[in-house]
Formats: C-alpha cells, structure tokens, sequence
C-alpha cells in the first residue's frame, strides 16, 4: 500500500469518529433536560386557565342568584258549559246575608220633549191641576181630610182634593212648634180657564175657619196648570198615534242608555229583569202656539245582580267535579235569565226573595290564584316548574322566563316573579 493511501484511511476514520460523537451528543440534548422544561410549562399553563373558568363559573351563579327575575305566563283552564231550566233564589242586598247570591232595584227616571207642529184648531177648554201640601198646627195628634174636600187660593180661586190625606200632628222644637206635613195631595179648578194657573200661593181647607184657619192650612208643592179657554192647537186624530209611538220610542232608548250608563262594572242585569213604564198622562199635545212641545215621561226599573256571586252560583251548577275558588263567564249577558217569582214592574215596592231561571251555554274560565302561584316558585328549582303547577288546577298551560338565563333557582323573594295571564 502506497504512503498516500494509509495516510487517506485515517483522516477518513477520524471523521467518521467525530461524526458519531456529535450525533450522540445531539441526541442526549433533545431526550434529556430541554423536553422536561417544555411539559412542566404547559401543566401549569393549564391549571392556570381552569382556575380562571372555575372562578367565573362561580361568579355567574352567586350574581345569577342575587339578581335572578322570573316571568311566568299562565293560561288559565276553560270549561264549556250547558245549562237548562237552572233555578237560582236572590234574596234581597238589605236582607242578604254576606256572600250569598244578592239582587238590588235601580230607578231611572227620564223624559223626552220633542216640538212637533199642531195640524188642527180645536177649542181649548180645561181645569188647571197640581199638588199642594197640608200643614198641622192645630193639634199633636193626626188629621184627616177627606178626599173632594174644598181648598180655596189667596186669590179667592177654589180647587177640590182627588184624595184622603193625613196629616201628622206637630211637633216641638223646645219652644217652637214644628208642623206635620201631609204628602203631595193633587188639586183640579172646579172650573176651566187659565185664571186658575198658579205659580204658587196659599189656601184655606173648608170646614177650618177662624183661627183653626192659620193652623191647619195648605200651600202648593209647585205650579198649578193646564187651565185653558179657547181655541188651541193639537195634532190631527190621524198622526196622534204615530207622534205618540215615535216619542215612546225614544224615550224607551234613552231610558235603556241612561239605565246602562249608571250600572256598575261589578253588578249584572238582563232584558226579563228590566220594566220600562210610561207616564201617558205626561204627554200633552195642545198649545195656544202652533208649535207644540211634546213631553213624554217613564222609569225603568232594573235589578241588579252582583256579576261575581252569579258567576260563582252558575259554575257551582254546570260543574259538579271540580269547583274553583273564583271564576268568570265572560259571555254572562248572552244567557237566557227570566223570573221565576212575580216580580213588581213599578218602582215603588220591592221584592224581599227573587228566583230565577237560567237556560244556555258558554265557556267557564277558571282565575288563576297569582299570590299563591308567586308563594308556590319562591327559591325552587327550574326544573321543578312543571311539577309544582300541576297541582294548581285553574292552570291548563304555563311556562317561564328566567332572567339571567343560568340562574338555577327561581328568585328568593315573590317581588321579583312577576305572573300574567294570557
């Protein structure tokens, strides 16, 4: 082997050791001490970030817990109902015990003047009328004056009573004598002409003379009127009937608005339970002038029932499973009631029972007790909602709003559940 050859064979052998040298040493590096300082970083990077979630976690639950809000929405359960020939006894509000099923009697009194043209000339020859008052200072103890009794004006103009009228004896007032009065007692002229019209005056009572005179004694109670003689303008025989059905229609009208304008929200009444009565003798269709003011006067009288006891009442005979604390109907005015009893249509006397009938159909809404379903969710569990509502029977359907949206619980306090009805 040449010199140049040996010499070549151990420069490339030398190499070849270092080579293997440095590629140890390269792979010591990487397996040892730099790869355990990388791990330990990100271990701790991590429990950092776990932390900082479990902190907010924690954050939102505390201020969802204290700041929680609820809305509940309730749609209430509705019950058709039938009923026919269903009876209910009233009794009347003075006599009526509390709570149970009530009536009162309202009185609406109205009038409607209306100028129409006279068409005929007609002689005019009436007796003035009106109402006077009769006054007891002659003895403690009653009077009576018999009806046809003369009473005669200041102005010497005489009038005959139409009815008996008592009069109370007087009273005393310490020193001063306080007279009994009499009711209003109807006076007619006995004879016609407009001499007999009065504004208002005094009268002596036949029989009472001397100082019997001045303690028992008479004054009018407003205007006497209607005295005429001579020719007077009146509505033709052929258009009286038709002015006088126009007038009582308006008037029946403006009697049903007035009676529904005055009657409460909380108070019921239905067309059987309504009398309308017309005072015909109000009308007067003559007149000096050719213009004729005719007015024509009536009452209706109304009884009332308490919308919510009727409610309840009615409910108490269409539903015989389940009864509810509180209820409505809200189509209460399209059933069909009508009396039973006989039933006064004037004003003047009331009845103390009233029975009534009621035929029909229509829907029960059974009211949602809110105070109790705000007490029921206070500091509950959401999920718990549903199950805590079944046992509320008023309730068909319900569901809820929490605000903020994770807050776990409903609110601690009933303030902040706030409950509707749809």
């Amino acid at each position: 082997m040449k010199l140049y050859d040996v010499i070549r064979k151990e420069q490339l052998a030398e190499r070849s050791s270092k080579s293997n040298t440095e590629v140890a040493e390269v792979v010591v590096d990487e397996s040892t001490h730099p790869t355990y300082h990388q791990n330990t970083t990100i271990s701790w990077r991590k429990i950092a970030v776990i932390a900082v979630a479990l902190g907010i976690v924690c954050g939102l639950y505390i201020v969802g817990m204290a700041l929680v809000h609820a809305k509940v929405v309730i749609t209430e359960r509705r019950i058709p109902f039938s009923l026919t020939d269903a009876t209910l006894e009233l009794t009347h509000e003075k006599d009526a015990s509390e709570g149970a099923l009530s009536f009162q009697a309202m009185v609406i009194t109205t009038e409607v003047t209306r100028e129409i043209f006279g068409s005929q000339v007609t002689p005019s020859i009436t007796k003035a009328s009106g109402t006077i008052v009769i006054f007891n200072e002659y003895s403690k103890t009653k009077q009576t004056i018999k009806s046809g009794t003369m009473v005669t004006a200041a102005n010497g103009k005489r009038y005959i009573t139409q009815v008996v009228a008592t009069i109370p004896g007087y009273t005393m007032n310490g020193k001063l004598k306080v007279p009994g009065t009499s009711p209003a007692i109807r006076v007619v002229a006995t004879d016609t002409g407009p001499s007999y019209n009065s504004d208002g005056t005094t009268f002596t009572i036949a029989g009472w003379t001397g100082t019997r005179a001045k303690q028992l004694y008479a004054r009018s109670a407003g205007p006497i009127t209607g005295g005429e003689e001579g020719a007077a303008h009146t509505v033709a025989p052929a258009d009286r009937d038709r002015v006088i059905a126009t007038l009582q229609a308006q008037l029946t009208e403006r009697l049903k608005r007035e009676t529904r304008a005055q009657i409460p929200d909380d108070l019921v009444t239905f067309p059987d339970l309504q009398f309308i009565s017309i005072d015909s003798d109000s009308l007067k269709l003559q007149s000096q002038s050719i213009k004729i003011e005719a007015t024509l006067k009536g009452t209706m009288v109304s009884y009332l029932i308490p919308r919510a006891l009727l409610e309840k009442a009615i409910a108490h005979k269409a539903l015989s499973e389940q009864q509810y604390d509180e209820v409505s109907i809200p189509a209460l005015t399209d059933l069909t009631v009508t009396p039973v009893s006989s039933i006064p249509s004037g004003s003047t006397t009331v009845p103390t029972v009233l029975t009534i009938r009621i035929t029909g159909q229509g829907i029960i809404i059974a009211k949602a007790p809110i105070a109790s379903i705000r007490q029921t969710l206070v500091g509950k569990r959401r999920r718990d909602f549903a199950q805590l509502l079944n046992g509320i029977p008023e309730i068909d359907k319900a569901r809820y709003t929490l605000t903020p949206f994770w807050a776990p619980f409903f609110p601690r306090s009933e303030s902040d559940i706030a409950v509707s009805v749809e």
